[in-house]
């Protein structure tokens, strides 16, 4: 018998109760802890949008990417989308360096390189490489390169808004 918390068992009861999501290309269940100590799984996740975006502070696309995460980061602040930044850089101190330099305030995770666990997870062999993933834990949208992704999180955000529970005031 598993814990009511077990994040294989959550996922189980989720094809259960929805079978459809068994036909579904789910996000690859991961767990990490962030830059600033936050520790971050996909399945605590589920109920709001992700945006996973596997970047490098030497990859020059990346850097040219990283004002339009910063734009998508400040409009959909407060909403229930989640970015996280994977870095595949080694270099820890100077990856650090670059988030503080460049005010990335959402949660940032290093890991080690394309052979990382997430980016093994995901199959991420060029990046900038984005994932948009909805509510239910699904990817919706994968780009190689800066594309424009803003107009689908739109979409799957207000979708995301409209599943929630009605929230009460006591």
């Amino acid at each position: 018998m598993q814990p009511a918390d077990n994040p294989d068992k959550q996922r189980a009861l989720r094809y259960i109760n929805r079978p459809e999501l068994a036909r579904a290309r789910l996000a690859p269940a991961f767990a990490v802890t962030t830059l600033d100590g936050q520790r971050v799984s996909m399945d605590d996740l589920q109920g709001q949008v992700v945006l996973l975006d596997f970047w490098a502070t030497w990859c020059g696309p990346c850097r040219e990417a990283l004002p339009r995460m910063k734009d998508i980061a400040r409009k959909f602040a407060g909403q229930p989308l989640v970015i996280l930044s994977v870095s595949l850089d080694s270099d820890e101190q100077r990856w650090k360096d670059f988030i503080a330099k460049n005010g990335m305030t959402w949660p940032q995770y290093r890991d080690a390189g394309f052979n990382g666990a997430v980016a093994k997870l995901f199959s991420v062999s060029e990046i900038p490489h984005t994932f948009t993933i909805d509510s239910d834990g699904i990817v919706q949208e994968e780009h190689i390169g800066d594309a424009s992704i803003e107009g689908q999180l739109k979409k799957l955000v207000a979708r995301a808004r409209e599943s929630q529970p009605a929230k009460t005031n006591n």
